[in-house]
């Protein structure tokens, strides 16, 4: 068992129901009023209930986390730092099931693409079958003409002969060989009345498919990406712990959680039609193909061989009758020599015969070429294998991935409302230089920068003898006079436990200092 006939069989379990709540039997039957779609429209609707019994979750909780009073006691760095971490977990889980989605509908895609490209080929080979097939039975039109001709000229050559019995041979050949293009003739114009359509039917069906893929993986592809842009500026926010951004990628969030709901609820019915189409659709099949359901039915279940006598059973009984018309018209011409003598008129009738007969032979092998087994078989097969096979396994793939998605969101709108009152507000990044900041001014030479802007000069010994003003940037100098420290009077008292003062260089101006200011 592959994986996608596992699927088949899974979503088979499905209830369907109509609208009355009872199980129908009524299987891929897309007419509105049919029991089938009552079915899918209530799978839709279940889908539509489960999101809005999340939505209204969601709008309850967040009136909740608006409405709560804002405390700050609860507000710790590390109470944040955890909240900042399971949201980021949270976004990346719902990267990877965008990332599952993307795969999925690249999948589905691809297999879109493979039922496409066997209906372009079917019909290039379709064409090329009913092209031979009109040139078959235009020349058993004319092969049917001319074997008229030969009939008149028999009648009048027979009355120039006694052998009566050879002449009766003669016609009875001539009328069954003359029946049998005749019938080749108004079979193929039957078949070509019947199958003249085939052609704008399979082109119909190309557009359609191509058109729904092509808008179907469009959409998709933007709405997921958007997805992805929206998450990746909630993480930017999330780790940042920006209260600006949590709430706008609440605002942004909740409509794609919506629009993520909706397409659950669209998808779900829509794999499970795909897969009753390939389980039991061959009354769709049936409808939409109408005469070349059985055609298409050969191909797929034909053993492709490179013998030209696997036909279908219309192309195999119309081209069948050419077999034996060799064999007569050989017959016919050994009697007509005997009984005409080697006519003049009768050698050219029943050369022009002959002829027709030779042409009717290669456009019948032609015919059987064209239209043999292993020129379809490969490409029907594609058709069901492109539609049931990969697109039915990425239509699943892609349903698994989108419904954790809606979940994922449903958590994250949750968790990420509590970030209203946890994170706080950040401050501008960057602020702007004004022209009179002392700590940088802009266009100012740095020589006229002020000497001492900090105040370092308070308490150093080694700047004491130096006779810059102050600029009165401190408080230590505000109110003192511009003379050395170790000139003015101090009665402080000296500190019992400092060390005694040597000798040497007693006369210096800094040998006291450590009496008078002990740091």
């Amino acid at each position: 068992m592959t994986f996608s006939s596992f699927l088949i069989n899974f979503f088979s379990l499905v209830p369907r129901l109509n609208f009355k709540f009872q199980s129908t039997k009524d299987i891929f039957n897309l007419e509105w009023g049919s029991e089938y779609f009552q079915a899918l429209a209530l799978i839709a609707c279940l889908g539509a209930a489960v999101s809005l019994l999340l939505l209204v979750t969601i709008v309850i909780v967040w009136v909740c986390q608006a409405c709560r009073k804002n405390e700050t006691t609860g507000k710790t760095r590390r109470r944040v730092r955890r909240l900042s971490t399971v949201l980021f977990i949270i976004s990346v889980l719902c990267f990877f099931m965008l990332g599952i989605c993307l795969f999925a509908n690249e999948h589905v895609s691809r297999g879109m693409s493979i039922s496409v490209n066997s209906i372009i080929n079917s019909k290039k080979s379709y064409q090329i079958s009913m092209a031979q097939i009109s040139q078959f039975q235009e020349a058993a039109v004319n092969a049917t003409a001319h074997l008229k001709n030969l009939e008149d000229v028999v009648h009048l050559e027979s009355k120039k002969t006694k052998n009566a019995t050879i002449v009766q041979q003669i016609d009875q050949i001539l009328t069954n060989i003359t029946d049998e293009i005749d019938i080749i003739a108004r079979n193929g114009k039957i078949f070509q009345s019947k199958h003249d359509d085939d052609v704008g039917t399979l082109e119909r069906i190309r557009k359609v498919l191509s058109m729904y893929e092509s808008e179907r993986w469009a959409f998709l592809i933007i709405f997921l990406f958007i997805t992805i842009c929206i998450l990746f500026t909630g993480v930017i926010a999330f780790c940042k712990q920006s209260k600006k951004g949590a709430v706008i990628f609440s605002a942004i969030g909740f409509f794609i959680f919506v629009v993520v709901w909706i397409l659950i609820s669209v998808s779900l019915p829509i794999t499970i039609a795909l897969t009753d189409f390939c389980r039991d659709g061959d009354q769709v099949t049936r409808k939409n193909l109408g005469n070349l359901y059985e055609t298409v039915q050969f191909y797929n279940t034909c053993s492709p061989v490179t013998t030209h006598d696997n036909l279908p059973p219309a192309i195999s009984r119309h081209v069948a009758l050419i077999n034996n018309i060799p064999a007569s018209k050989s017959q016919l011409d050994r009697l007509m020599e005997v009984a005409f003598n080697s006519s003049a008129p009768i050698t050219n009738s029943s050369s022009v015969v002959g002829d027709d007969i030779t042409k009717l032979l290669k456009l019948a092998g032609a015919v059987s070429s064209s239209s043999s087994c292993y020129v379809f078989h490969d490409d029907v097969s594609n058709f069901y294998y492109g539609t049931c096979n990969q697109s039915v396994a990425g239509l699943s793939i892609y349903m698994l991935g989108i419904l954790l998605l809606g979940l994922l969101l449903f958590i994250l709108l949750i968790v990420v409302s509590k970030t209203w009152n946890l994170f706080s507000r950040l401050p501008h990044e960057y602020v702007e230089v004004d022209e009179d900041d002392p700590f940088f001014p802009r266009g100012v030479n740095d020589s006229a920068i002020p000497v001492d802007i900090y105040g370092t000069h308070v308490y150093n010994p080694r700047t004491r003898d130096r006779t810059e003003p102050s600029t009165n940037t401190t408080s230590g100098t505000a109110d003192e006079p511009n003379v050395p420290l170790w000139s003015q009077n101090v009665s402080a008292p000296l500190v019992t436990n400092s060390m005694s003062r040597q000798q040497f260089m007693s006369d210096h101006p800094y040998s006291n200092y450590e009496d008078r200011y002990n740091m």
